[in-house]
């Protein structure tokens, strides 16, 4: 699992970062809050952030605030790092959607209790989406097996009786349309068969699976 660290002091967050490595985490240390909001919508790939709320050019709460319009506690934890004192701040920031936060010096006892508890609960809600949409898309393929497949059986071999006393033209186009019709039908029930799904973007707003 990745944490990004964001802190302007580089003494500390490299510091942090090796305590960070030494307990299992795979980490990743920017030292500036545009830095932090680059990286989240570039890389896309941080598990966590801790995040620093004192620093020179975008504070960690407006961080907070810019990160939370795009990503919810769940998708994306944020566990502030705070300085003795700020607990205005602290306040602030849990209003404004920071899921947890530690104090410096940091514990790292309970520092990385924390972290594993939040990487956890995310970990459980991408499963539990996850689950759904798989139950989902089963259910759309059972429909569309029962809806397409019987009525597609019978158009073919109608098909095929028009195609033997050569009465229309250009049957083999519809024949040819039809077999794909029924190719795409076998491509859903292998889906429903995968563990997981993969999905294309359709339009704003809408996905189609994506069959292989």
């Amino acid at each position: 699992m990745k944490i990004l660290i964001v802190d302007d002091d580089q003494i500390n967050a490299k510091m942090l970062s090796k305590r960070l490595l030494n307990r299992g985490f795979e980490v990743e240390t920017v030292y500036c809050g545009k830095d932090c909001i680059d990286y989240i919508e570039s890389a896309k790939d941080a598990d966590l952030v801790l995040l620093d709320i004192m620093m020179p050019d975008l504070s960690g709460l407006e961080v907070l605030t810019h990160l939370r319009k795009e990503y919810s506690t769940m998708d994306l934890p944020i566990i502030m790092v705070t300085a003795k004192g700020e607990v205005s701040d602290v306040v602030d920031a849990m209003k404004k959607g920071a899921n947890d936060y530690i104090q410096k010096p940091v514990n790292m006892d309970i520092a990385e209790a924390r972290i594993r508890t939040h990487l956890s609960m995310g970990l459980l809600n991408k499963e539990s989406i996850i689950k759904k949409e798989l139950e989902t898309a089963n259910a759309m393929i059972v429909t569309y097996n029962h809806e397409i497949n019987n009525p597609l059986t019978i158009a073919m071999g109608m098909l095929r009786k028009c195609m033997m006393k050569k009465e229309f033209e250009g049957l083999e186009k519809v024949d040819h349309a039809l077999n794909r019709i029924a190719e795409i039908v076998k491509k859903i029930d292998k889906v429903s068969q995968e563990t997981s799904v993969q999905t294309d973007k359709y339009t704003e707003g809408q996905k189609m699976i994506k069959l292989k």
